[in-house]
């Protein structure tokens, strides 16, 4: 076999490379590992000798290898229901955060809405070898058989009975969205839901707030969508009147109420007035800007993640549940 030559710079990190600083430091390639693992057993003038061959030859080991002596990928697997919605991603940057300052990463797919993506999702992840995962708005009732070596964290899951989940307290913003509209002196209100648990425990919020008050709303639903909020607000108005007030299951949707109100020449709030649930950037952005019920995506991102590291430590580590707050801009106006 023909021989070729390797400059010391450009050792790789592993087979020759390794070999090679096993050969010069006069030390086992056993060693050799050990010394890039931390092991206490290495002596420290082994230790430096080792350390010093290695830099010599420009060797820096495989990350992949130290992973796998130490049983560590240092990757956590994140699933989202759509990467392009704005509360994921302020989501996203809370988790990226407390994991970056622990040296992790993160490993990202989407379950694009769907119980069965998100199970396959799940199943990819775990072949990458993630030392854990966090699911937003999960769909599954419960992890698999073959998925429960690697404990989950879900962020607003469908069900609330997964063992270890962070989330907002929705009917609570529920009921706050209602006490916001019976302080501006609205009595013929509307609710625009959507599909799912977090929208039907906002409803629950805000229906039981308005039958204390003695008083009724009607409802239509859209899903999450801008356009179905025009849809679903024109479906409103068009089936019985026009509520003084609406209260909208997200922000999103919400825009396109505001934009059904005002193709019709209805004044926000002067006729209606609406309110938001998130508290996503649009809320400001849109005109008039957005009263909306505020969901600390960030923070609950952040929250997950470190409940995740609770778990792959093996610690104890317990649900989160965070309190919603309102923040009044223009949409529903002065008393």
């Amino acid at each position: 076999m023909r021989e070729t030559t390797t400059s010391l710079s450009s050792i790789g990190p592993r087979g020759a490379g390794i070999r090679e600083v096993a050969r010069l430091s006069g030390v086992s390639i056993a060693t050799v590992s050990r010394v890039f693992n931390d092991a206490a057993s290495v002596s420290p003038e082994t230790r430096q000798r080792v350390l010093e061959r290695a830099e010599a030859l420009g060797y820096a080991p495989s990350s992949l290898g130290r992973n796998l002596v130490r049983g560590r990928s240092e990757l956590l697997g994140l699933i989202v229901p759509n990467v392009s919605f704005p509360l994921y991603g302020e989501m996203i940057g809370g988790i990226e955060a407390v994991l970056g300052e622990q040296g992790m990463s993160i490993l990202l797919a989407s379950s694009h809405d769907d119980a069965g993506s998100e199970l396959t999702a799940t199943q990819h992840l775990l072949r990458h070898a993630v030392d854990g995962g966090i699911v937003i708005n999960s769909l599954l009732e419960s992890s698999p058989p073959a998925l429960r070596a690697v404990k989950w964290v879900q962020i607003s899951p469908e069900h609330a009975g997964l063992p270890f989940r962070v989330e907002l307290d929705n009917a609570e913003g529920g009921r706050l969205a209602a006490l916001e509209l019976l302080r501006v002196g609205r009595r013929q209100l509307a609710y625009l839901g959507a599909p799912g648990r977090e929208s039907q425990e906002r409803e629950r919020g805000f229906a039981e707030t308005l039958g204390q008050a003695g008083l009724t709303y009607r409802r239509a639903e859209g899903d999450y969508s801008e356009r179905s909020g025009t849809w679903a607000a024109d479906t409103l108005l068009e089936g019985g009147g026009t509520p003084d007030a609406i209260f909208v299951a997200g922000d999103l949707m919400a825009a396109g109420v505001l934009r059904a109100l005002h193709r019709r020449g209805l004044q926000v709030p002067g006729d209606v007035a609406v309110v938001g649930f998130d508290d996503a950037v649009i809320a400001s952005l849109l005109y008039p800007r957005l009263t909306s019920v505020r969901q600390p995506a960030r923070t609950m991102g952040a929250a997950a993640a470190e409940l995740s590291l609770r778990l792959i430590a093996g610690l104890n580590a317990e649900s989160v549940t965070f309190a919603p707050e309102l923040v009044r801009r223009e949409s529903t106006g002065p008393p």
